[in-house]
């Protein structure tokens, strides 16, 4: 009787994150807000910003002196602007706790998830050493060369990582990103500006993360959460009733995802993360 009532409260607390009688485009974009912070920290508050390539600001030492802090770091830049290109950095130290999850003592493979709008290249540092890779990075057209990488006019959905990061509790981590508008010679309308910028943890972890959050692969159609809000957002009539219709279950049976968060183990948040991708998965199957 004690165990069902346990089961039941974390159930609840499940169910009070996200209301699963409200299925549109906008309650999905709620609920990877609230996901994303069970994993994951974002590390773009307090990131500085300098418009223009030279001098560049790549190295660990790069001075700063000539950078300000961004109100909202995702704030667009350098529209219609020919050239429009700036830096982003940011220098943070590894809590003891990411999310709802401690960081082991002995440390844990850690990953720097970023995205922008137009192109960016991403550097990273740890404890003064250049760090990171594209392993299992899930985003098409992505470069690398050493430990730096980038891309180009991707979706939003894209989240790129640079893990592994082996990193721990102290370990200090520099990034800097420069980012610039497409076309570069004529300026775009878009402009440029950061999307995404978190730090998440990898390994394993990676393999049922990614899917579970998904991407837009195509205007009006994606894989997991990411893809159902697309598809919530484009689809009309009866057939966004149908999709609605499939999704009941899968979002109801998010409360899983949540209550595995509120044990403390990773494995357990891995786990759920895989049986919920799996009945997204059949909801948005054609």
């Amino acid at each position: 009787m004690r165990f069902f009532a346990c089961w039941f409260g974390l159930l609840l607390i499940g169910l009070v994150a996200f209301d699963v009688q409200a299925q549109t485009a906008d309650d999905i974009t709620k609920l990877i807000g609230q996901l994303v912070e069970l994993d994951s920290i974002d590390v773009a508050k307090d990131i500085k910003f300098r418009a223009g390539l030279e001098p560049p600001l790549h190295q660990l030492d790069a001075d700063e002196s000539g950078m300000q802090v961004l109100k909202n770091p995702y704030e667009v830049q350098g529209r219609n602007q020919p050239a429009a290109a700036g830096w982003y950095r940011v220098s943070f130290t590894v809590p003891e706790q990411i999310g709802k999850f401690p960081m082991p003592v002995q440390g844990f493979n850690l990953g720097v998830e970023s995205n922008c709008l137009g192109t960016w290249e991403i550097y990273t540092y740890s404890n003064g050493k250049s760090v990171g890779s594209s392993m299992a990075n899930g985003a098409s057209g992505t470069w690398q060369q050493g430990t730096v990488i980038g891309n180009s006019r991707v979706h939003s959905s894209y989240w790129m990582s640079n893990a592994p990061i082996p990193s721990k509790p102290g370990d200090k981590i520099t990034v800097a990103i420069l980012a610039h508008a497409n076309p570069l010679g004529r300026g775009g309308p878009e402009g440029f500006g950061l999307r995404h910028l978190r730090l998440r943890f990898a390994l394993a972890h990676t393999f049922a993360r990614q899917p579970f959050f998904g991407l837009v692969t195509a205007p009006g159609t994606g894989t997991g959460l990411q893809g159902a809000r697309e598809m919530l957002s484009t689809l009309k009539g009866d057939e966004l009733s149908a999709l609605q219709g499939k999704l009941k279950m899968p979002l109801e049976n998010m409360s899983a995802v949540f209550a595995a968060a509120d044990t403390g183990k990773l494995d357990e948040l891995t786990k759920a993360m895989r049986t919920s991708t799996a009945e997204m998965a059949a909801a948005l199957k054609k």
